[in-house]
C-alpha cells in the first residue's frame, strides 16, 4: 500500500509539473507563437524543396518567368492562365531575390499558410483562452488536405492567409479607438487577397453581412470600415480587361460546377482520419475532467476575460466565412462558370474558429486538456511531415518509372496522354530523352469526350517551353506513332483513336498506364477543322536545344531535388543514342 501511495503521489506530482508548464504557456503571448515559428516554417520548407511539381505549378512557373508584370500580362491576356498578375510577378520577384528553385517558387504559399495561422491564433486568444487560440493555430498543420496549399505554388495558400488577416484587422478595427493602421491593413490585406486569387473578393460578403449586422446594433454606419471595405475592388478594377479574356474558357471549363459539390467539401478537407482522433482524444478527456484539481482550471485575466465574449456581429461573420462554398458556387453557376473546392478554401478560416470556440465553451475549463490537444498536434505534424515526404519519395519513384518505360521508345514520335506525366517529364528529363514526346490538344473532341476543352496549354506554347501540338496536324504528319497515359476520365487519346480508322497495339504497361502503338489504316474522316488554332507566336519549345541537361537542372541550379531526379533516372539513359527500341 505505500509503495501505491507512493506512486499515485508521484504521477500527481509529475502532472503538476505538466500543469506549471501549461501555466506559463497560457500566460505568455510569445511561447505559442516561437514554437509554430520553430515547427511550421523548417518542416515545410524542407518538404516543399522535396516535392515534384505538378500541372498547375508549372503554369505559376513558366508564367512567372516572363519577368515584369507587363511581360506576365502578355500570356494572361490570352486567358489560359486565371491567376492574378500580382501574384505570378511577387513569385518572381522571391525568385529572383533568393534564386530558383522548388523552395522559393513556393515561399509566397509557405507564408500565407503560416500567415493565416498566426491569424488565427489571435482571432481565438481575443476570443477564448491562449492555449485553445494555440489549437486553433496548430489545427491547419494537421488538416491535410488543407496544409497541402502550404507547399503548392499557387495563390491559394497566400489567399488564406490575407482573408485571415483581412478578418482579424476588422476585429480590431471594430472594437479599438485608435484603428488607423487596422484600417489601412484591411484594406491592403483584402486587395492582396484578391490579387492572390479572384475568388477572394467573396470574403467580402461575411464581412459586409458582419459589418451590416454591427451597423444595425449600433444605429450608426462606420463608414471607414466601408471604405477599407473597398480594397477589395482595386485589383478587379486594375486588371478588368485581363479579367475579361479568361471568359473564353468559361464555356467549357474543367472544373464544372455543380451544387452537390458545395457538400462536399467539408468532408474533403476536414474529415481525415486525425481529426477523429482529435475528436476521440477530446471526448475521453472530457470524461476524466472532473476528477482534475481545482486549481488547475484556467483563470483568465479581467481584461482578457471582458472581451472573450463573442459579439454577433462576428457571430454572423464567422457563419458567413462557414458558408463560403456555397457563395463560391453561387458564383461559379451564374458568373465564372468555374468551381472546385480550393476556390473556397477561405471557408476553413470560419471552420476553425468555430471549433476551437465551441471547444473553449464546451469542454472542462482545465487547462490540461488543450495542454495536452497542443502536444498531440504537435506530434501529428510531424508524423504527418513523414507522410508526405514519403508520398513524394513514390511520386519521384513513379515519374522515373515512367521514364524507364519510355526509354526505349525516345527515337521514335510519341504522345504522353496524361498532362501530369507530360509536364513532369518535358521539365524532369534531358532534352535528347523528351525531344520527340508531345502532347496532343484538340477542343472539339476534349468537349465530346471529356465535357471540357484543353486548349490552355496551345494559347500558352510561345511562353511553355513544351511541344504541344495540334491534334490534326500531328495526324497529318505521322501515320504512327506511340501514346503513353491513362485511361480514364482526364484522357480522349484512347477513345479517339480507335478502329476502323487506327489499329492499336499494346507494347508496355506501366501500373494503370499503357504504351501503345497507334497506326492510321484508313483515310481520316473528313473534318469542318482540321487545325484549331496557331499560337500567339512561335513556340517556345521549338527555339529550345535538343540535347543536354533537364530544364530543372538548367532553370533551378544546384537544387538537390533536380540532382535527385537525374541520379535515379540515371538508368534511362543507357539505351545507346535511344535509336534501339526493342522491337514490336
Amino acid at each position: 500500500m505505500p509503495s501505491a501511495n507512493r506512486a499515485k503521489s508521484g504521477r500527481l506530482v509529475i502532472l503538476a509539473r505538466v500543469d506549471t508548464l501549461a501555466s506559463a504557456i497560457e500566460n505568455s503571448g510569445i511561447w505559442p507563437l516561437a514554437i509554430f515559428l520553430a515547427i511550421y516554417f523548417p518542416l515545410t520548407a524542407f518538404l516543399a524543396s522535396r516535392k515534384l511539381m505538378w500541372d498547375d505549378e508549372f503554369y505559376t512557373l513558366y508564367v512567372s518567368r516572363a519577368g515584369s508584370l507587363s511581360e506576365i500580362l502578355k500570356p494572361l491576356a490570352t486567358g489560359a492562365e486565371q491567376h492574378p498578375p500580382l501574384f505570378l510577378l511577387l513569385v518572381h520577384q522571391i525568385m529572383a531575390v533568393f534564386g530558383p528553385s522548388h523552395l522559393t517558387l513556393r515561399l509566397a504559399a509557405i507564408f500565407g499558410y503560416g500567415l493565416f495561422c498566426i491569424c488565427l491564433f489571435f482571432l481565438l486568444r481575443n476570443r477564448t483562452s491562449t492555449l485553445w487560440a494555440m489549437i486553433g493555430m496548430l489545427l491547419p498543420l494537421v488538416a491535410g488536405p488543407a496544409y497541402y496549399y502550404a507547399i503548392e505554388a499557387r495563390g491559394y495558400g497566400l489567399m488564406l492567409g490575407f482573408c485571415a488577416l483581412a478578418l482579424l484587422s476588422w476585429q480590431q478595427a471594430a472594437t479599438l479607438e485608435k484603428r488607423f493602421g487596422w484600417l489601412c491593413l484591411l484594406f491592403c490585406a483584402l486587395a492582396m487577397a484578391v490579387e492572390s486569387h479572384y475568388y477572394g473578393i467573396l470574403f467580402l460578403i461575411p464581412l459586409g453581412l458582419g459589418e451590416l449586422t454591427r451597423t444595425y446594433l449600433h444605429k450608426r454606419l462606420d463608414a471607414l470600415i466601408w471604405l477599407a471595405f473597398c480594397g477589395a475592388a482595386v485589383p478587379l478594377l486594375v486588371f478588368l480587361s485581363t479579367i475579361r479574356h479568361t471568359r473564353q474558357y468559361s464555356a467549357h471549363f474543367w472544373a464544372i460546377p455543380y451544387w452537390s459539390k458545395v457538400l462536399e467539401f467539408y468532408p474533403s478537407f476536414l474529415v481525415t482520419p486525425i481529426t477523429i482522433f482529435l475528436f476521440s482524444v477530446l471526448v475521453i478527456v472530457y470524461f476524466i475532467a472532473g476528477l482534475w484539481p481545482a486549481e488547475w482550471r484556467f483563470s483568465l485575466p479581467e481584461e482578457r476575460a471582458a472581451t472573450s465574449g463573442l459579439p454577433a456581429w462576428e457571430i454572423v461573420t464567422w457563419i458567413g466565412i462557414v458558408a463560403m462554398p456555397l457563395w463560391a458556387m453561387v458564383l461559379a453557376k451564374f458568373v465564372t462558370h468555374g468551381y472546385t473546392e480550393r476556390y473556397a478554401i477561405s471557408a476553413l478560416i470560419g471552420a476553425f474558429l468555430v471549433i476551437c470556440h465551441t471547444g473553449f465553451q464546451v469542454a472542462p475549463r482545465i487547462r490540461m486538456l488543450p495542454f495536452t490537444l497542443c502536444v498531440i498536434l504537435v506530434l501529428l505534424f510531424g508524423l504527418q511531415g513523414i507522410l508526405v515526404y514519403r508520398s513524394q519519395s513514390i511520386a519521384l519513384s513513379a515519374l522515373v518509372e515512367n521514364m524507364k518505360v519510355l526509354a526505349p521508345y525516345t527515337a521514335e514520335p510519341a504522345v504522353i496522354s496524361d498532362s501530369a506525366v507530360f509536364h513532369r517529364i518535358s521539365f524532369y528529363a534531358r532534352r535528347e530523352f523528351q525531344r520527340n514526346f508531345a502532347h496532343l490538344c484538340d477542343s472539339a473532341v476534349a468537349v465530346k469526350y471529356l465535357g471540357h476543352d484543353d486548349q490552355s496549354l496551345l494559347d500558352l506554347r510561345p511562353w511553355f517551353p513544351l511541344n504541344t501540338v495540334e491534334r490534326a496536324r500531328y495526324e497529318n504528319e505521322h501515320s504512327e506513332f506511340l501514346t503513353y497515359g491513362t485511361v480514364n476520365e482526364w484522357n480522349w487519346i484512347t477513345f479517339f483513336f480507335t478502329a476502323p480508322t487506327y489499329k492499336t497495339s499494346l507494347l508496355a504497361r506501366n501500373g494503370t498506364r499503357l504504351l501503345l502503338h497507334i497506326e492510321r489504316v484508313a483515310p481520316i474522316p473528313a473534318s469542318p477543322q482540321e487545325i484549331l488554332h496557331g499560337a500567339a507566336g512561335e513556340s517556345l519549345f521549338a527555339r529550345m536545344r535538343t540535347s543536354g541537361p533537364s530544364l530543372c537542372e538548367e532553370w533551378f541550379p544546384g537544387d538537390r531535388l533536380c540532382t535527385a531526379v537525374r541520379q535515379k533516372s540515371a538508368a534511362t539513359n543507357s539505351y545507346p543514342n535511344y535509336r534501339n527500341p526493342p522491337s514490336r
